[in-house]
């Protein structure tokens, strides 16, 4: 063969591959759409890990959810567990197997470790998947959300710290090279919901094997953006041009060529930034400042703003006052009852949040499709009560009690620290203690935690997946132990708490389970586990030039549809 007939043929051929993608740049797709552009955003805190069984975080979720898909996923419209990379799913033996048809059509992102090649996903890589999520390796943090629930997930965890045996989990089976079965240990009535979990994906077993430890570099997924680059100042996702979902007028998904995530320690004002057009998307911005800060609809015609458009989702993140209920003083129930009742929520709520969001007046669990808690007795205010529970664990004017320091991850001056200032102040006036106010971060807060080096602090949790296990979890003692990073950071541990909450998770009967429920969430209240405070809605505002943006009621945001087109202001 002449050697430079087959030179040309390679470079036509990568000249065509090189044309093809650079047209479809400035293709106009059905339904109004346009191939091409990128969007920008500040993210809220800074990514951990590129891995998604290592990053807990909504900011870490927000942007891994664009890389990793999971199995089955939630409908937004009706609220059903619906088929992902699973195309089909079913519920057999009495509950306790489910069968899963795996898609023949999707590809791993290119990367070096397959030398840039294509790599379709098959039924080794789910089973490594579901693997790796019961395993006791340090990089799984959510060991907790599938093992104990897996037949043979117990000893596979136990057994899987170093390097995984050989015959995996006994309970996760490969039929066929389509499909693959989930024995369980019991019947559990949210496990197809649990398959929904933004973290609970799929990811190569190759690309695994190859990077081991450095795989929180270098994430290899199956969604609709791959990563290009990070560094100290931003991190680049980029198109997957190989992505197997395709939109209702049949272009093939996505249509952005980038996102752009910029890192908050170099984003000093991130409203200003937006306002400039220097950003597509405004995650933080109190919902009473939103007028203040970009005007009218006809002042941004007359390009005195920047025209924009608000994202609202009825929030499911309730925000709380969490204690270290194992070492003194908080591991007296007295005392934390005292902080309880010490807090009038209703005045943090109207004076320092105007409003926005909801009191969280009852339980922990925020009320929701899933959640009713009109059962659930409601926490009042009350000084004296309070002062009366302080006083009966021995503090008073002769033995004071201890200075408090309340870590907050949040930025001095914002409507968080306001918030957390003025509830410290509620404290001292009502009981006397004295409590300052720590500022840090998300991460070093966490650390501090675990090693008990943090009594009080300020927490927010959202629901992972569309059940109430979600939230209750949090403080089952049954989960202690199967993952590195500690669920139940506050370490608080009731046996009939952790066997209502086993009840609830394995009746058929749904009237049952959220009686189990109700009884569950008493109990966080009645032993004040913690203090839940008020409950967080989402409002994002978005440049509106950014048009299909799905932001998920736990501020999760969909990219996969979301496509470029400027506005015509006449």
């Amino acid at each position: 063969m002449n050697p430079f007939k087959n030179l040309f043929f390679i470079a036509a051929t990568t000249l065509l591959i090189f044309a093809c993608e650079e047209n479809l740049e400035d293709k106009i797709a059905k339904g109004g759409k346009k191939y091409g552009g990128e969007i920008s955003f500040v993210e809220t805190e800074k990514v951990s890990s590129f891995f998604p069984l290592y990053a807990y975080g909504l900011h870490d979720q927000r942007l891994l959810s664009n890389i990793f898909e999971p199995l089955l996923i939630e409908d937004s419209k009706t609220k059903r567990i619906e088929p992902n990379l699973a195309k089909k799913f079913s519920v057999k033996n009495n509950g306790k197997t489910i069968e899963l048809i795996i898609r023949n059509d999707v590809f791993f992102h290119t990367d070096a470790y397959n030398d840039f090649e294509q790599k379709k996903m098959s039924v080794e890589d789910v089973k490594f998947s579901l693997e790796f999520a019961c395993s006791g390796n340090k990089l799984n943090q959510l060991g907790h959300v599938l093992t104990k629930k897996i037949v043979g997930s117990e000893w596979f965890q136990k057994n899987s710290k170093s390097e995984f045996p050989s015959k995996g989990v006994s309970g996760i089976k490969i039929k066929n090279d389509s499909t693959i079965t989930i024995e369980l240990t019991n019947t559990f009535n949210n496990f197809t919901s649990i398959l929904s979990h933004p973290s609970i994906v799929i990811f190569s077993k190759e690309a695994y094997l190859y990077y081991k430890d450095k795989s929180v570099h270098h994430p290899v997924g199956t969604g609709p953006f791959e990563l290009e680059s990070t560094d100290e100042n931003q991190i680049v996702l980029e198109r997957n041009p190989n992505y197997w979902k395709y939109d209702a007028y049949g272009n093939q998904l996505p249509f952005l060529s980038k996102i752009r995530v910029i890192k908050p320690n170099i984003a000093k004002n991130e409203q200003l930034l937006f306002s400039k057009g220097k950003t597509d998307i405004l995650l933080q911005l109190p919902v009473d400042r939103l007028d203040f800060a970009f005007g009218t609809l006809k002042e941004a015609k007359n390009g005195r703003n920047l025209l924009h458009r608000i994202l609202y989702r009825k929030g499911i993140k309730v925000n709380f006052l969490a204690f270290d209920c194992t070492t003194q003083p908080f591991n007296d129930e007295r005392v934390r009852l005292a902080f309880y009742h010490a807090i009038d929520r209703e005045k943090l709520w109207l004076n320092v949040l105007n409003g926005d969001g909801n009191i969280a007046s009852k339980g922990f669990v925020p009320r929701s499709n899933i959640y009713s808690d009109e059962k659930i007795e409601a926490v009042k205010f009350d000084p004296v009560r309070a002062r009366n529970y302080l006083q009966s664990a021995g503090y008073s004017k002769s033995n004071l009690f201890p200075k408090q320091q309340l870590f907050l991850t949040a930025k001095k001056g914002s409507l968080q620290s306001i918030f957390y200032s003025e509830l410290a102040r509620q404290i001292k006036e009502n009981l006397g203690i004295e409590i300052t106010v720590e500022h840090t971060d998300y991460a070093t807060r966490n650390k501090l935690i675990e090693k008990g080096k943090i009594k009080l602090w300020k927490a927010g949790w959202v629901s992972d997946y569309p059940d109430s296990e979600s939230y209750l979890g949090v403080f089952y003692s049954g989960y202690k132990g199967l993952n590195n990073y500690t669920w139940n950071l506050n370490k608080f541990k009731n046996a009939q708490f952790d066997s209502l909450f086993y009840q609830s998770i394995l009746t058929k009967n749904q009237s049952k389970k959220l009686e189990f429920q109700n009884k569950c969430d008493q109990i966080i209240i009645n032993q004040a586990a913690v203090v839940p405070l008020y409950t967080e809605d989402i409002f994002i505002v978005v440049n509106i030039r950014a048009r299909d943006i799905e932001v998920s009621s736990s501020g999760i945001i969909d990219f996969s549809k979301t496509f470029i087109k400027e506005p015509e202001l006449k």
